[in-house]
This record gives C-alpha cells, sequence and structure tokens, in this order.
C-alpha cells in the first residue's frame, strides 16, 4: 500500500504538470497591442467613420473578445481570425445600434448641440449639430446618447441636445412643412411684443417647424415641441431655399456670404456653426447653407470634389474652391491639417483665430508664407459634389433611417 506522503507528492507532481503542459500548449498564443492595432486598422480603418470599441484578454487559452462595434460583420470575423491560429475564442461584443435604439431617433433640439469624443461633458469637442438635424441613435451610456451624425460623424452627445422619436413622431415631424434660418443670429421669441422674451436662440442652418404665417413673423414649433415666433427676415421656408439652391445658387453667393457675413467669428476646435467655428466646420457651413453636405474634416473634405491643379500660381482656381494645407507623411501621401476657402486673386478665407481673409501671393500685403508653404492641394466642390441636406428633414428622411 502506498504510503501517505508519497501519494500526496504524486498528486502535487500531476496537478503541475498537467499546469506545465497547459502552459506550455498556450505559450505559443500570443497577441501584443501593435498585433491588435494592426487588424483594428484593417477592419476600421477611420474611426470617426465606423466604431471599433473592442477590446481583448487572455485568459489560458481562451482568447476573450469584449466592446461594441457597428460593423456586422467584425465580430465573426475576428471569431473566425483567432479560431484559426488555435484560440478558444469567446465573444461578447455588442453590435450598435443596440436593438432598444433601432426604431429611434434623435432630432436636434438646440440651436446648437455638441458632439463629444466620449461620454462626459470634460471630453474633447469633436463636433457640433444644429436644431432640427436628425440623427441616428447606437447606445446611450452615463447621461449621453452615442450618435452618428447626417454626414456620418460619430461622437457623444448629452440627453438635453436631443428629442427622441418613434417611427410615428418622426414621419409627422419630417412630413411638416419647415423653415431654415438664414440669418447668422436669430432668436424664437413667446410672443411678437417688443420685449417678448426668448424661448430659444437660433444661428444659421437652424430648421424649424412652420406652424403659420404671419405679418412680420413665422409661429414656429421647435422639435421638442416649444412654440414661438422667429422674425420672417430672418429666413426662408425650407421648400423654397432647397429650389433656390438646387436651380439658381451660384458658387461666388458662397464666397459672398462668407466675405460679408463671418468674418471676425471666432476660432473653436469642434465648432460648426455661425457662433464659432474650426477651419472645416467653417467650410461646411458655409456650403450647408447652399444645400450640400460636407463631411465634417478637413481630411474627409480633402476626398471629395474635383481636384484642381496648383500650378502657375494657382490660376486653374476659381472662387468656391476648397484649399487644403498640412505636411507629407512618410511615402509622400498628403496628411491634410487645414482647409481654406479660395475667393480669388490668390486670396483665402479661412477661420484660424477667427475667420479673416489672407493671401497666398508674395506681392499681397496679406500674404502668410506660412500657409503658403504648406499648401497641398485644391479640389472643386460646386458642381462635382451632390449630397444634399434637404431630404434629411422631409418624408424621405424616414426611409434613411427607418428600414423596413
Amino acid at each position: 500500500m502506498m504510503k501517505r506522503p508519497v501519494l500526496y507528492f504524486l498528486i502535487f507532481w500531476i496537478a503541475g504538470f498537467i499546469t506545465s503542459c497547459r502552459h506550455s500548449r498556450t505559450s505559443s498564443l500570443t497577441l501584443s497591442k501593435d498585433e491588435w492595432q494592426s487588424i483594428r486598422k484593417k477592419l476600421v480603418p477611420d474611426t470617426r467613420d465606423h466604431v471599433f470599441d473592442i477590446d481583448y484578454k487572455i485568459r489560458g487559452d481562451s482568447l476573450i473578445l469584449t466592446g461594441a462595434t457597428d460593423v456586422d460583420s467584425i465580430p465573426s470575423y475576428l471569431e473566425r481570425l483567432f479560431s484559426g491560429k488555435g484560440w478558444k475564442v469567446e465573444e461578447n461584443i455588442r453590435l450598435l445600434p443596440l436593438p432598444e435604439w433601432k426604431n429611434k431617433v434623435g432630432v436636434v433640439r438646440l440651436s446648437v448641440a455638441n458632439l463629444r469624443t466620449a461620454p462626459k461633458h470634460s471630453a474633447e469637442l469633436a463636433s457640433q449639430m444644429l436644431m432640427g438635424m436628425p440623427v441616428r441613435i447606437l447606445e446611450y451610456k452615463n447621461g449621453f446618447y452615442h450618435i452618428r451624425t447626417t454626414e456620418g460623424y460619430l461622437g457623444w452627445t448629452d440627453t438635453a441636445a436631443l428629442k427622441i422619436m418613434d417611427k410615428k413622431a418622426f414621419s409627422k415631424w419630417a412630413s411638416a412643412t419647415k423653415i431654415i434660418i438664414g440669418a447668422l443670429c436669430s432668436a424664437v421669441y413667446r410672443d411678437t411684443l417688443p420685449d417678448a422674451t426668448r424661448v430659444s436662440d437660433l444661428v444659421i442652418n437652424d430648421v424649424l417647424e412652420l406652424v403659420s404665417d404671419g405679418t412680420g413673423f413665422f409661429s414656429v414649433r421647435l422639435p421638442d415641441g416649444r412654440k414661438g415666433y422667429v422674425p420672417q427676415r430672418d429666413c426662408v421656408e425650407l421648400k423654397e431655399w432647397e429650389t433656390l439652391n438646387s436651380q439658381f445658387a451660384d458658387v461666388n453667393n458662397v464666397v459672398d456670404l462668407a466675405v460679408k457675413h463671418f468674418q471676425g467669428i471666432p476660432y473653436l476646435w469642434g465648432g460648426t456653426s455661425s457662433k464659432a467655428s474650426d477651419c472645416s466646420g467653417f467650410t461646411k457651413t458655409l456650403y450647408h447653407y447652399f444645400g450640400l453636405l460636407l463631411p465634417r474634416d478637413a481630411s474627409q473634405q480633402f476626398r471629395i470634389g474635383k481636384p484642381v491643379s496648383l500650378e502657375n500660381n494657382l490660376q486653374q482656381l476659381i472662387p468656391g474652391d476648397l484649399l487644403f494645407f498640412g505636411t507629407h507623411k512618410t511615402g509622400g501621401s498628403p496628411k491634410v491639417t487645414h482647409v481654406a476657402l479660395y475667393i480669388g486673386n490668390g486670396r483665402v478665407i479661412h477661420a484660424t483665430g477667427e475667420v479673416k481673409i489672407e493671401s497666398l501671393w508674395p506681392s499681397d500685403s496679406l500674404y502668410n508664407d506660412a500657409r503658403r508653404k504648406t499648401l497641398l492641394a485644391a479640389r472643386r466642390i460646386w458642381g462635382n459634389y451632390n449630397r444634399r441636406i434637404y431630404p434629411f428633414y422631409t418624408p424621405e428622411a424616414v426611409k434613411i433611417f427607418f428600414r423596413d
């Protein structure tokens, strides 16, 4: 009969042997942070376009995947990828939008609403949204909605920014007659008396529901149901605005709006309104008023439109073209960091400190040598880019946001 000390020793030895075998079996299964980032970049090259908020843990021979994405194919792709490498994959990835938000739409209820990079007020300001803009809701966390804007930009906005609508309510809102604000700044008032109190401030490109016409004022309803009056001189019916822009507007109108009305508006990183703006927010706001929905950032705007040569001292450019500035990455590809609107004769108007005019010609008193040295490329938007804003405020929007 085996003695007890020998039995204990044998048990401990066997347990250690099994553990050693397990460790030796999994020692070849490793995943570094660099490898993970390489996979992420392959699946989602630009996190402004899609969500890849996925992390991993290694437990023995198991790879545990958690987090969220809005790309349906990613969870199954990752499972196949790592299973083929010998991992036991435990996948717990949430697909966005979450089920409770698939049949809901958020409509911006503030004149300007902030979009942040994380669900907290201290997070970086990524962009802004305007009243009446419908957005897709992906999830809700810590008092913030994770959303996708009409131009496809991702971020987080607090609950005060949105009116949440189901399909029935949104269909009613989308079918209503609307106005769009044409003044840089305006307001909704409780009545039409000279000393009337405000219901809300307004900025250019805000959209509201038209209740009725009147003498000098429109009776309007905000997305959250508040009512009031807007001076008629500050707005135009949305349908008329779209018709004028699509049939009669000229690229010189964009330049006139920029030069006559936007100079001196302060710079704000992430800003996209007439209150304050960054460089791409400024160009986006200008073209927005003429019905075109530009991408949010300068590097994204660089991808659209028709390339225009910078040769012969910018002689190929016309007013309204977008000029892009930055550096070149290793290998020669451009790294765009700034955008400006060309206004002719070597001059640009752009948001840098504040909205102002500068020149790219050395003979001009407004010449900016640093800008000229970092000029990378030009794109022609007018006549070469046709994504319009109007459908997002009409019954067509129901098809965009609710795909049965």
